[in-house]
């Protein structure tokens, strides 16, 4: 068993304010949005009959050069 916590955002910046703080939040489940995105594009780049991780997570759509956007 791990006897260290992950520490939580709040722990990390205890200095912040609550709206600094659930800024702080947002902007990290951003990023992590984002680097979830480019690991599935390199992936289905490589084979493209994987299905991605976490469908529905909110990520932006990617359109491949060449092809047809739905707007």
């Amino acid at each position: 068993m791990d006897k260290n916590p992950t520490p939580s955002i709040r722990d990390l910046y205890s200095h912040f304010s609550d709206k600094e703080l659930a800024e702080a939040e947002a902007n990290l489940e951003r990023y992590l949005s984002l680097v979830l995105r480019i690991f599935e594009r390199i992936e289905s780049e490589m084979d493209p009959q994987v299905d991605p991780l976490a469908p529905g997570t909110g990520t932006l759509s990617c359109i491949l050069p060449g092809s047809k956007s739905s707007a």
